[in-house]
């Protein structure tokens, strides 16, 4: 059902009640006029009647000769109005006189009430049923009620113009649903054209055109501009949506790609590590008969020199696959809550007599009260002693190596500062890869190590350099949460 047919009905169906109610309530009024009219008259020939009769009736009863003289002043009053019947009775509902057109004689019984009218409804509950209309006049003698007169007629006039009123009234109701459903139409049409054109100038939102209606009506006005609006955001989201899609596209293609290339690297690095594991244990046994053969060779020996070289290299190899292994062999880190002092200070011991030996002074500060941090000790000792020794190295004709942990943004930081030569600016973005070094004889995965540390226990490393001026490795950890009670 459509919305053009439901205002139609809409429209009709009030325009039939409007004429209905109308109809009836002039029909009312007239069946009240056409009764009040007849009882009037009623009225009127009951009492002319019962004048008459006060004569021939008496509160004992009727005088003899009552009906003879009685009777024909109600055929009379028969011929000269539109009565059924009249009749006469006397106070204890004996009847006296009667004439009657139908017939069916005069029914006896005493009045207790006397009306001259009746009700509309009643009237119109007659007028179904065709039950004849009534009214009645006492018959005063003396002062005394000695009976009464009673008439009855039908109701043929109040339904001819009943008839007359409702065949008014109907066509009058046709014209006006006739007006009304031609209204309806024109009203219905003028509402749901806008919305018809509205309807297909929507079907242009999926290929991004504006809609275009000529509608009066401020509402429809309004409409057509919110559909626009909405139009104009829908197809800014929609760019939005394929620029955001493309990015993920991209994002998802070099993450596949990174996630194959570290599947790769770390198949290839299982795979050195165990290569690296057999060199080692060759270069084990190397070095131990090097060794064997060294007990065994004088002194002045022209091969003692060439073996020292073979023990030297050997234990040098041995080094490196050491710290290879350490780095490929990452393991997750053990965390614990814990002070971070006791680590640091045991790191710059560690390299103490090393630093003597390059004539470099250390010195450690730790701020008081510093929060416990989660970490693995194990792998924190070994990044700090990398980056202990890597200072020491760092500076060549002596120097001072200064540590310090402070309490930095709810954490702790620990700051390794040396007097060398400092990083130069295209180093520092590869200074923590593995394997980048700038040292004849260095591995390149000392800083890797600090790097790997760091971030397995929730930290963060990074350098601050100029050259000539030194080098700050700052080496960020966060402090540990406080078990909830």
């Amino acid at each position: 059902m459509t919305l053009r047919f439901k205002l139609l009905v809409l429209v009709a169906g009030v325009a039939l009640l409007s004429a209905t109610g109308v109809t009836t309530v002039a029909l009312w009024r007239e069946v009240t006029r056409a009764q009040e009219a007849l009882s009037c008259q009623g009225a009127a020939v009951s009492s002319s009647l019962a004048l008459a009769a006060s004569r021939w009736v008496t509160p004992d009863g009727p005088l003899p000769g009552a009906a003879e003289a009685l009777t024909p002043a109600l055929e009379r009053a028969l011929q000269t109005s539109p009565l059924l019947r009249a009749s006469v009775v006397d106070r204890y509902g004996r009847l006296a006189a009667c004439a009657d057109t139908t017939g069916r004689g005069c029914p006896p019984g005493v009045l207790s009430t006397f009306r001259t009218a009746e009700g509309p409804l009643e009237a119109i509950v007659r007028l179904v049923r065709r039950v004849p209309l009534e009214a009645a006049a006492p018959i005063v003698r003396d002062g005394e009620i000695a009976g009464a007169v009673r008439v009855s007629y039908l109701p043929d006039r109040m339904v001819a113009e009943a008839r007359r009123l409702a065949a008014g009234s109907a066509l009058v109701a046709m014209a006006w649903i006739a007006l009304g459903a031609l209204f309806g139409t024109v009203l219905v049409r003028r509402f749901t054209q806008p919305l018809t054109e509205v309807a297909r100038a929507a079907d242009a939102l999926s290929a991004g055109e504006r809609i275009e209606v000529k509608a009066s009506d401020p509402e429809l006005t309004e409409l057509v501009t919110a559909f626009n609006r909405m139009s104009l955001r829908l197809r800014e989201s929609q760019g939005e949506m394929e620029k955001l899609i493309a990015s993920l596209n991209q994002r998802v293609a070099i993450a596949t790609a990174e996630g194959l290339r570290a599947e790769r690297l770390a198949t290839l690095g299982a795979i050195a590590a165990g290569f690296a594991h057999e060199m080692g244990n060759s270069l084990n046994v190397i070095s131990g008969f090097t060794q064997v053969v060294l007990r065994e060779v004088p002194e002045g020996d022209v091969h003692r020199k060439d073996l020292e070289t073979v023990k030297r290299e050997t234990a040098r190899a041995a080094g490196l696959l050491e710290r290879f292994l350490f780095f490929a062999r990452a393991r997750s880190a053990r965390t614990e809550a814990q002070r971070v002092e006791p680590i640091v200070r045991e790191s710059v011991e560690v390299v103490g007599p090393a630093a003597a030996t390059a004539h470099v002074v250390t010195e450690v500060a730790i701020d008081p009260d510093l929060p416990a941090v989660r970490c693995d000790a194990e792998l924190l000792r070994q990044a700090f002693v990398n980056l202990s020794v890597n200072a020491v190295q760092a500076m060549e004709g002596g120097g001072k190596l200064s540590v310090r942990a402070v309490r930095e943004n709810g954490g702790v930081a620990v700051e390794f500062r040396d007097t060398g030569k400092g990083v130069d600016p295209s180093v520092k973005a590869h200074i923590f890869e593995p394997f980048f070094t700038t040292k004849a004889n260095g591995t390149g995965l000392g800083l890797a190590i600090v790097r790997q540390a760091a971030e397995a226990n929730g930290g963060s490393v990074e350098v601050e350099s100029e050259p000539g001026k030194g080098a700050l490795f700052r080496v960020r950890l966060p402090a540990a949460k406080e078990a909830s009670p």
